[in-house]
Order: structure tokens, then sequence, then C-alpha cells
């Protein structure tokens, strides 16, 4: 190729236009050098149908006449032989075109109207494929188009598929950038939401802990575990399927794997994650609203010093209505001396469902004697409290989830499945200890206690 024909190459590679997404500007660049380079007056670009039976004008140039033209459509159906010479994705040269076979069809209706003599067609590739043509019309006829020349309206053929890739990259990155930011403001909006929930539930669970008579809530909170796990649940499942979907489109982009099947196929998914989240999130919100109601407030206790043998004889005692009835006698081990600085009105809730539990769960029927046993002991800087019953006990399954919240066997009669969960946040969260279901080989339940001689203030 001639010195000048490869600056002129040199030139359109080095141009931002081409690279830069503004395929109207690369189109206009190639075709001013293809002008510049070749001699001619007129050329065009020419991009196929999606199914190869027509041919549509991008951008034509005619210097002669100084005009622009666009959307000119050729189908196969009209000039076959010239579509038979183009599905052989060749460089087409065309000498003399009223006399060339390829270009026949075009003479009364295109050539010599516009004075046409020689053609020169290279083929426009995109990712490996066919997309068009470059066109360039000569007015002079038996035009011998040189080596040099089909080289050089190819190699600026490759560079218009080069822009229209540019071009592509460019409209999937503002595509990309808009996604991100209508993703980021839902999962900004969606996440408040799901935190105001979370702190919604936070606050009926305290006002819960707090409450000494859980059997005021009966029926109302029943199944509502279920109910709020699960919405909020699905609704955290789909913003963490928006995240991997847009994680997995950025990782096809950068590898170059982006394609326009694969964004649809996000943004589809998008939509659809994004209306499961919403709907899931409203759900999650009533039922808080709802269940919210349904909490009975009471006035907070405070740290104090406990001597722990008179607080629990005293809370036996009132108690007895709850155990009398059953023929339940409590047995107590504490010294008199031990004592511990804590919450003592959630000492006496956690003694309270943990008797109400072996009367409503451990004791059935009236044909034995039931007994309860509370001792503690200190050990170290805590005291260790255990609590027995000689109950029905617990299978593996009621054992392995008895400190899951509204788990109950006991719902038909009223039974919320709160009073082990409570039981379990006062001690772990208010007191600052540690309870475990011990394994009994014997009939009834074990629970051991651990609390801090001292709670941490």
């Amino acid at each position: 190729m001639n010195i000048e024909l490869e600056n002129i190459l040199l030139r359109v590679s080095q141009s931002e236009y081409i690279d830069d997404g503004d395929l109207d500007r690369a189109a206009r660049l190639i075709l001013d050098c293809v002008i510049e380079g070749l001699g001619v007056n007129r050329t065009g670009i020419w991009l196929l149908g999606e199914d190869n039976e027509s041919i549509v004008c991008k951008l034509l140039i005619d210097v002669h006449n100084n005009t622009e033209v666009e959307d000119i459509v050729l189908t196969r159906a009209d000039f076959p032989t010239y579509f038979k010479a183009l599905d052989e994705e060749r460089a087409i040269r065309i000498s003399n075109a009223l006399t060339d076979p390829v270009t026949a069809e075009f003479i009364d209706s295109y050539l010599k109207p516009l004075g046409i003599g020689s053609m020169l067609d290279t083929p426009i590739r995109h990712r490996g494929k066919m997309i068009g043509i470059i066109c360039t019309e000569g007015n002079e006829q038996d035009r011998d188009w040189t080596d040099d020349e089909a080289t050089f309206s190819g190699a600026l053929s490759d560079l218009y598929g080069r822009a229209i890739s540019s071009a592509q990259r460019a409209e999937l990155e503002q595509a990309l950038r808009e996604a991100n930011a209508e993703l980021e403001e839902k999962v900004i909006e969606r996440t408040q939401e799901l935190n105001q929930t979370l702190d919604e539930l936070k606050n009926t669970q305290a006002h819960l802990i707090e409450t000494e008579k859980m059997a005021a809530l009966g029926g109302l909170v029943s199944g509502v575990a279920h109910e709020v796990n699960t919405p909020l649940g699905v609704a955290i499942t789909s913003l963490s399927h928006i995240k991997e979907e847009v994680d997995r489109l950025r990782k096809d982009y950068e590898q170059g794997n982006l394609d326009e099947n694969s964004f649809t196929n996000f943004l589809s998914e998008f939509d659809s994650a994004h209306m499961i989240a919403r709907s899931n999130m409203d759900r999650a919100a009533k039922l808080v609203s709802d269940f919210k109601k349904t909490a009975v407030g009471q006035s907070s206790s405070v740290v104090e010093k406990v001597v722990l043998k008179e607080s629990i004889d005293a809370l036996l005692t009132s108690l007895n209505p709850m155990y009398k009835n059953r023929n339940v006698q409590i047995f107590t081990t504490i010294p008199d001396e031990l004592s511990l600085v804590t919450y003592s009105g959630a000492i006496d809730q956690v003694i309270t469902n943990l008797v109400s539990n072996s009367c409503t769960h451990g004791f059935k029927g009236n044909d034995r004697d039931y007994e309860i046993y509370i001792s503690a002991k200190q050990s170290g800087n805590g005291i260790i409290l255990d609590y027995r019953d000689n109950g029905m006990g617990m299978d593996e399954e009621v054992a392995r989830r008895v400190f899951e919240p509204f788990y109950t066997t006991n719902r038909a009669n009223g039974g919320s499945g709160l009073g082990m969960s409570i039981t379990f946040n006062l001690i772990t969260q208010k007191l600052g200890g540690e309870i475990r279901l011990e394994p009994s080989s014997q009939n009834g339940v074990h629970f051991q206690i651990k609390l801090p001689l001292e709670h941490a203030a």
C-alpha cells in the first residue's frame, strides 16, 4: 500500500471518533477518508438486515452534488444477482458497472441516472460476521481498482466495525450505569425498609421480653414467626439475587462476553427480583405493624442487688396458684448468702417462664406427684443456676427447637411458643448470661443457667 493511503489509515485509526462511541461521527470520518484516499465523489455505508434479505444505506456522501442520503433500501428480491455476490462476503471490484452482470440490475434505475461507471464494495465485519459494506462509486468506466485501493477500503471497513463495537460498549456502559444507579437507589430504599422492619421487630421483641405474663398474647401471635420470617427471607434472597446478577453482568462486560441477549436477560431478572422483594417487604411491614399491637407494655426493671434465695422464694409463693392444682412441689437449694447485682425483674420472669413451661408441657394429668428442683451455687465470678423437673421431658425435635421463637407443641390450647424464646433472650441479652438444655437420661428437663455476679453496666 502506498504511503499516502497508509498515512490516511493511520490518521483514522488514531482518531478519537473511532473509539468514543459516537458512530455518526465515525461514519463521516471514514467516508471522508474514502473520498480523499480513492479520489472519488461518492461513497456510502450500507448495513445488511438481520435476515440478509435487504441492505439499508446508513450514510451516503455525494461530494459532486453536495448531498447526503440515508435510509435507501435494496432488497434481495429486486437485486438477486448483486445479493448473491454479497453472500460471498468478499470485496467486489466492478471496473465497468454498465457491463458487469453483478451490477446489471442497477443500470437503468441507479447507475445511468447518477453517472456511475465503476464500483468497489468491501465488507464490514463485526465480531467475525459480515454486517454490511462500504460501497465506493466511481464516475469513470473501466476503472481497475488496485489491490492497494481494495485493501485501503477494507481497512476502513474494519475500522467501522471497531467503531460499532465502541458504540455498543458506550451504550451498554451507559445502560449499566443507569441500571447500577437505579439498583443502588432501590437497594438503599429496600434496605431502609428492611432495617426499619427489623428495628420494629427488635422493639417488639424488647416489649415482649419485659412482659411477665405471656399468656395474654395467646393465640394472637401464633404463626407470626413463619409469617414474618418468610417474606423477609424472600426479600433478602431477591436483593442478593439482584446483586449476583449485577456482578455477573459486570464480569461478562469486563471479559467482553456481554451481548444484547445477556443484557436483556439481566433486565428481566432485575424487574422480577425487584417486584418480589417489594411485595414481600410490604407484607412483612404489615405483619410487624399488626404484631406490635399485641405487645403489652410494662415499666422497665433496674439493676439492683438480689439475694437469690429470698427473691426466688418470694416469687414461688406468688406463683403458687399456677402449680398448686397439679400436685406440684418445688424444692430449692440456694445458699442464703448468695447474691448478685442484676435485673431482679428479669430473673423473676425467667423462673416464671420455666415453671409455666413445666406446668403446661411437662406436667399433664393428676395421676402422679410432680416435682421441680431449683438449685444455685457460686462458680468463679458468676453463679450456676440449675432448673429440673420430673415431667414428660422432650423428644429430640422439641429439644432441638426449644428456644425457637413461636415454636410450640400446645398451639391448639392457646400456646404462643414465646416463653422459652423470651427466657433465652432475657438470659443472654438482658442478664448477660448463658442457658442450655442439658441431656437427661430420665424423665423431665434440665436447664443450666450461668449468670455473672455483677451485671456489666
